[in-house]
């Protein structure tokens, strides 16, 4: 990941990815508030999403330095966000853009597959020198599937009002409670007692299932 996004006012279509970090020649003095920002970003154009990303680029960065990354990985995942997003925007898969959450759980997913990745590839080291770690691998992952299986059959046994709940705040990590409480008619406290409740009893399921 070692694109530097360049944004600059006189472009036609969205920024590209040329140069170095803080090189964002849009100014924000033009650019509106955050409303018209977002709406003329999702129209494809490359100074609002110049002026978006100098607005939150900072907490994207703080947000994976909190995930143990060292300041220039963080700049680099970040970088790399921000390039998704526009060529979801460009690609027409990006139909809202509330920020910094959607940026900060696109970093998120992006670190996730690097340290999936990571990881696959150390196993695959370990694997070629120790043979008989493919058979302690396969154990793990049926075990990991055998969980996984009593998470989904705890889950099914929840009333069907806390499953979606539960299921908004965990598939949709771009909302937040006040979003999932207005889009479900109840107050934030009880959404967040639901998703309690539902841990507890997923907690629950995982402890007999080791027991």
């Amino acid at each position: 990941m070692s694109q530097r996004l360049r944004m600059s006012p006189n472009d036609d279509g969205p920024p590209s990815a040329n140069t170095a970090d803080g090189d964002l020649a849009a100014s924000t003095a033009d650019a509106g508030g955050e409303p018209d920002l977002t709406a003329r970003a999702l129209q494809g154009d490359a100074a609002a999403w110049a002026g978006l990303i100098e607005r939150h680029s900072h907490k994207v960065v703080v947000a994976l330095l909190a995930r143990g990354l060292r300041l220039d990985e963080a700049r680099e995942v970040a970088q790399e966000t921000w390039l998704r997003l526009i060529e979801q925007q460009r690609a027409g898969r990006l139909q809202a853009l509330s920020l910094p959450g959607l940026a900060i759980v696109q970093a998120g997913f992006l670190l996730s597959n690097q340290r999936r990745r990571e990881r696959v590839a150390a196993r695959s080291d370990e694997r070629s020198v120790m043979p008989s770690d493919h058979a302690r691998t396969a154990e793990q992952d049926a075990m990991g599937r055998q969980r996984l299986s009593v998470l989904a059959r705890a889950l099914r046994d929840c009333p069907p009002s806390s499953r979606r709940v539960f299921e908004l705040v965990y598939d949709r990590p771009e909302l937040g409670y006040a979003d999932v409480a207005s889009r479900v008619g109840l107050s934030v406290q009880r959404v967040k007692q639901i998703v309690f409740e539902v841990r507890k009893r997923l907690r629950a399921a995982l402890e007999e299932q080791d027991a």
